[in-house]
């Protein structure tokens, strides 16, 4: 509660920092603005790490013959193998990452969202080559563009990601028995918000005394991160709701008792958002002085300036 944060060291396009788009242009999102305070850069433009110029002429994603190209349609030059080369290089050196922050639309970069070309036209939307690379080489890593960090659903997943793949890698470069425990207990809800089947899991990892304790600790990364890339929704928020309401209404008021299932129902059927609930959550923590519940990362699980 109200603690540090760790600094998440994310992969993050150049462009958020450096004017290295083809035009030269400077681009300035809200959200990502907003984040820079907070995390650990790790800047990448394929197309710069290529060797070309800021200007440039412009490179597009090309179906030919049935395959992706890179292609710079003005100068007829075909990148393809170069950056599928550059992407392998730049992601297998990378070491201590916990996340990809990718620039929507680009030809390298895009989520879904670079224009795919036939015969001069637009013939769909599809992943830029680098960033087809992270999909391959970080498979259950956190990954979006800056489009996506409009949405607050997905940006408040995003968040919690990065900043709990911190505090992991922080813990695992000085592990401990003991500190595994308190790590777990911290990241109980959260774990449970995502799958309950990892969570069993993990737990039993935290329970085996007999085990070798660096095999231990590898394990518990894989389950954790596993477990992480896992996305919730509504429903499985509600069932962490209905455990979290569990701590109070011994302590609470038959009317606000009423009052909080009531708000339950709202969150279930789409009436209050997630961030509402946890504000009010808060509260009671606070009241009633609930130590194990103010600890927890489900209810603090990034800075509230990022909220």
């Amino acid at each position: 509660m109200f603690g540090e944060f760790p600094r998440p060291r994310l992969v993050i396009s150049r462009c958020f920092y450096e004017r290295s788009r083809y035009d030269g242009g400077e681009i300035k999102d809200p959200w990502v603005e907003r984040l820079k305070p907070w995390i650990e850069p790790l800047l990448v433009c394929p197309e710069v790490g290529l060797g070309l110029s800021v200007p440039r002429p412009k490179i597009v994603v090309l179906l030919k013959d049935g395959q992706k190209r890179f292609f710079q349609e003005s100068t007829g030059l075909d990148l393809t193998e170069a950056i599928q080369q550059f992407s392998k290089d730049f992601l297998q050196g990378l070491s201590e990452v916990d996340g990809f922050l990718l620039k929507a639309k680009s030809p390298s970069c895009g989520l879904s969202s670079a224009r795919l070309y036939v015969e001069g036209r637009v013939q769909g939307r599809t992943d830029g080559f680098f960033a087809e690379a992270v999909k391959k080489y970080f498979t259950i890593y956190p990954l979006i563009d800056e489009g996506k960090l409009r949405d607050v659903d997905w940006r408040d997943n995003f968040f919690t990601q990065i900043f709990a793949l911190a505090e992991l890698r922080l813990f695992l470069k000085n592990p401990s028995v003991r500190g595994l425990i308190e790590f777990h207990t911290r990241h109980k809800y959260l774990l449970l918000s995502r799958s309950p089947k990892f969570l069993n899991e993990l737990g039993n990892v935290v329970a085996k005394d007999g085990r070798d304790l660096n095999l231990r600790f590898l394990e518990y990364e894989r389950l954790f991160r596993l477990c992480l890339s896992k996305r919730p929704n509504r429903r499985t928020y509600y069932n962490v709701w209905l455990h979290l309401y569990g701590h109070l209404k011994q302590r609470l008021k038959r009317t606000e008792k009423f009052h909080f299932r009531n708000l339950l129902k709202k969150f279930k059927e789409g009436e209050i958002s997630q961030k509402f609930l946890r504000e009010i959550f808060k509260i009671y923590a606070l009241r009633f002085e609930i130590n194990y519940l103010l600890k927890q990362s489900y209810l603090f699980p990034y800075p509230e300036e990022l909220s």
